[in-house]
């Protein structure tokens, strides 16, 4: 069945759910009744028009009816009730600020609820929740927090108030790791907008750079620990859920434009409006610079191979902007969202495992790509959400789309040791000369397609005053293909090594995924016990069937100033197909049918973790402290150009997240302490952490000394740390000593074999280079002041120009950005 007759399908089905919603009362009607009824008086008669049937209503009418509800119980002098319906007020929208018209005592009470509570979330248990309430521990980003911490992209925002997530640089692309477990890109992390997978489902990347706008960010939501419970198999270490504004939260047009050093510009329009029942929300954003130039950096000095090109670039989007442009509309129960994201990022050095200098323009460009990792991607959601009594159902087709483009140079000069891996007496001539030229690169590329049903629903009870909670259930079914795909070899800067028609056909594929969860949450007294299960199902393009069950635990125990969490969790993350099968075209790509590649396996994670956390201990004063232990297997490893599921990963730590406000101050901090007991490096098993640094800190900081001006900052700290990495001048003197033994074992010389094989052991222990970096502490600065309608801003990253590095999977040392800077003016129309 063609992914066009899926997708008909799947319409079909959704829009023949649309009848089955309750009839009920034109909820404008009921509510504008109600608000009459109590303007003259008859507050019991509009109390009773609502009770009961508000929580029916659309979500902007919910709003009105819970806050008239509220209203209502405090002219009747129930002040309990009156505050049950407050919260829930809140719960519609927790920046919800009530204006002079209304009661006095109404107003106070909001303020108060704001200021003793954490904003609710929804994406712990999929219900809206507080922070106290939800399983495993929680950060919340506020859109104030984000502007405060000078962050330009996601991967900032996430590093600066997620305590255990650190950047990890492998070169290639912009990633994260979570508590010291990190791929190769970023996939091991969960990323949604507004709930919706943003992960691609062929490289289960979602590389949280420039091609997310933050500008039409409300609040992220930070879920720190394995998550496959809820989200299947890409939350192996966590999840980040965008939520974006509401229309009515912008009720207008924000420009907003930056020029920087490095050739920066940027420009972010956001537009939003609430039309009675229709709300909408439109958002563009383009960001591009041409890279901080530097020269070769003298770590490299080592390198027995030299430096390479006489300058790197850093930080260097690609020939085109990235841009992100969307639209959410909501119009009573149902939804639409649309995301468009491009995105292109010019790696430092050439292949990992080199990381040599090169020379960027010399290589021809191909699809219109230069050498770079690019991807675009498109998002479509339409949703629908009906409110049956005591149960809320929400029910959506998704269709995804993404073009991945994966331009790498392995070398500017000829590169003969590295063929010697690959080439013997019976290779091609084009085999050879791709080893014994200059100008060598690899380019991949492939177009995926996924269209999704899903279809989940909360039930709440209660039996009695003191047992209560809520059921959640869902199940989903996900069609996956890849099209137009390409794994090109070539030399001399332009010259190509095309692949052959098999090439093609086996790179080409699709996979269907079925999944289903159950989740129960119940409330006795003070106690909350969350349990959750979900099973994955899905039957991968070579026929091999992958079963998975994610369990999740969690015990609760609240009290009206501080709460304690005990939760285990299991998740696990299949092995990206492009992965699976790239390990598959290698050997047809050199005509060696007989290497056989072992097949991936699903990375695992088992986490157990207890929290203290603290509400207004001092007023204004919260804070956490969790301590985890994780543990890892079949982590997948990037070789020289394979993958093997060859990792493994044991750490323990203790993460303290604390934020203090005040009207004319604010403060958020993170501290974690990490330890790693076993990880392995190439099937050598070291106990220490890898580019992840045993002590890491951050400090934002926002001052308001006169109304309408922000001066903030942002310092981070790192500990000195080490990158285990392959050299891979030892893996080729082990695999030529190894050869050179076995030649001479067939020839009898076994004085020559103990030598080559002693040879050949000292190299394998020397494979693993650990290579320092020193602690450092990076200072971010910025003000902002507003103007009438205009607001004027800067902010400065890596003030005192701080030269220090980073590493990821078996990456060299990359030098980080030094000193940048950018200028910004928004006018709000």
């Amino acid at each position: 069945m063609s992914i066009r007759n899926i997708a008909v399908i799947g319409c079909l089905a959704f829009f023949c759910t649309l009848p089955l919603q309750a009839q009920r009362d034109d909820p404008r009607q009921l509510i504008n009744e109600a608000e009459a009824a109590f303007q003259i008086g008859k507050v019991e008669e509009a109390r009773q028009m609502l009770e009961g049937r508000v929580a029916t209503l659309s979500s902007s009418f919910r709003l009105r009816g819970y806050r008239l509800l509220s209203l209502c119980y405090l002219a009747l002098e129930n002040t309990d009730e009156a505050r049950k319906y407050a919260v829930k007020v809140l719960d519609e929208n927790p920046y919800y600020t009530p204006t002079v018209e209304y009661s006095p005592r109404f107003i106070d009470m909001i303020e108060e609820i704001k200021q003793g509570r954490n904003y609710t979330i929804t994406t712990a248990s999929s219900q809206a929740e507080t922070l106290e309430e939800v399983p495993v521990p929680t950060v919340l980003i506020t859109e104030e927090m984000i502007r405060y911490s000078g962050a330009q992209n996601l991967q900032e925002v996430l590093a600066a108030f997620v305590p255990g997530i650190n950047i990890i640089d492998c070169n290639d692309d912009i990633n994260i790791g979570m508590r010291g477990i990190y791929g190769q890109g970023q996939q091991k992390i969960l990323i949604m907008l507004n709930g919706h997978r943003l992960n691609s489902y062929c490289t289960n990347i979602a590389a949280p750079d420039f091609s997310i706008s933050l500008e039409k960010v409300k609040q992220i939501e930070v879920l720190r620990g394995p998550a496959s419970s809820l989200y299947g198999g890409v939350a192996l270490t966590g999840v980040v859920n965008i939520i974006t504004k509401q229309g009515a939260d912008v009720d207008g047009l924000e420009a907003h434009a930056g020029i920087g050093n490095h050739s920066q510009l940027r420009g972010d329009l956001v537009f939003g409006k609430r039309y009675y029942d229709l709300d909408m929300l439109i958002w563009g954003s383009l960001y591009g610079n041409q890279g901080q130039h530097m020269d070769t950096p003298d770590i490299l000095d080592h390198d027995i191979y030299g430096k390479g090109y006489d300058t790197v670039t850093i930080g260097q989007i690609g020939n085109k902007p990235t841009y992100d442009f969307g639209i959410q509309m909501k119009y009573k129960d149902l939804h639409l969202l649309f995301d468009t994201r491009h995105s292109e990022i010019v790696s430092p050095y050439t292949m990992s495992t080199l990381a040599k200098a090169y020379n960027h323009d010399r290589y021809r460009r191909i699809d219109g790509y230069s050498p770079s990792f690019g991807t675009r991607a498109n998002h479509i959601e339409l949703g629908y959400t009906p409110h049956l009594k005591n149960v809320t159902l929400r029910g959506a087709v998704t269709y995804d789309n993404s073009v991945l483009a994966h331009y790498q140079v392995i070398s500017d000069d000829e590169f003969t040791d590295l063929g010697f891996l690959f080439i013997d007496s019976g290779s091609s001539e084009v085999v050879n000369n791709l080893f014994t030229k200059p100008g060598i690169f690899r380019y991949i590329s492939g177009t995926e397609q996924n269209i999704g049903i899903q279809l989940k629903g909360d039930y709440g009870y209660s039996l009695n005053d003191e047992h209560n909670g809520n059921l959640s259930f869902g199940m989903e079914y996900s069609h996956f293909q890849l099209d137009d795909i390409r794994y090109t070899l070539g030399y001399n800067f332009n010259q190509l090594i095309q692949e052959g028609p098999i090439i093609a056909e086996a790179g080409r594929g699709h996979e269907d995924a079925y999944d289903a969860f159950l989740q129960l949450k119940h409330k006795w007294r003070s106690f909350i016990f969350n349990a959750g299960l979900r099973y994955d199902h899905k039957r991968h393009e070579d026929g091999i069937k992958l079963g998975e069950y994610s369990p999740r635990l969690a015990l609760i125990m609240l009290r009206p100033k501080w709460n304690i969490k005990l939760s285990y969790s299991r998740s696990f993350v299949d092995a990206p197909y492009l992965y699976r099968k790239s390990n598959e075209l290698l050997p047809l790509l050199f005509n060696d049918s007989s290497e056989d590649l072992a097949k991936l396996e699903p990375e695992i994670v088992y986490s157990f973790q207890l929290t203290l956390g603290a509400t207004q201990w001092i007023n204004g004063l919260n804070f956490e402290l969790n301590g985890f232990l994780n543990k890892g297997n079949n982590l997948i490893q990037t070789n020289v150009l394979t993958h093997s599921n060859a990792g493994t990963n044991k750490t323990a730590g203790l993460e303290f997240l604390g934020n203090y406000r005040h009207p004319k101050f604010s403060a958020d901090m993170t501290l974690t302490w990490t330890r790693t007991f076993k990880m392995n490096v190439l099937d050598i098993d070291i106990d220490a952490n890898n580019n992840t640094p045993a002590v890491m800190s951050n400090l934002v900081l926002n001052w308001k000394p006169i109304p309408n001006l922000n001066i903030h900052s942002h310092i981070l700290f790192e500990s000195k740390q080490k990158s285990y990495n392959t050299d891979l001048v030892q893996v080729i003197a082990m695999v030529k000593y190894g050869e050179l033994a076995e030649e001479a074992k067939a020839a009898g010389d076994y004085d020559s074999y103990i030598a080559y094989s002693e040879l050949s052991l000292d190299a394998f222990t020397r494979i693993v280079t650990d290579l320092e970096m020193p602690a450092r502490a990076i200072v971010n600065v910025g003000a902002d002041y507003q103007w009438k309608k205009f607001t004027l801003g800067f902010n400065v990253r890596n003030l005192f120009n701080t030269n220090y590095y980073r590493s990821g999977m078996n990456t060299k040392l990359v030098p980080q950005k030094g000193l940048w800077f950018m200028f910004d003016v928004a006018y709000k129309f």
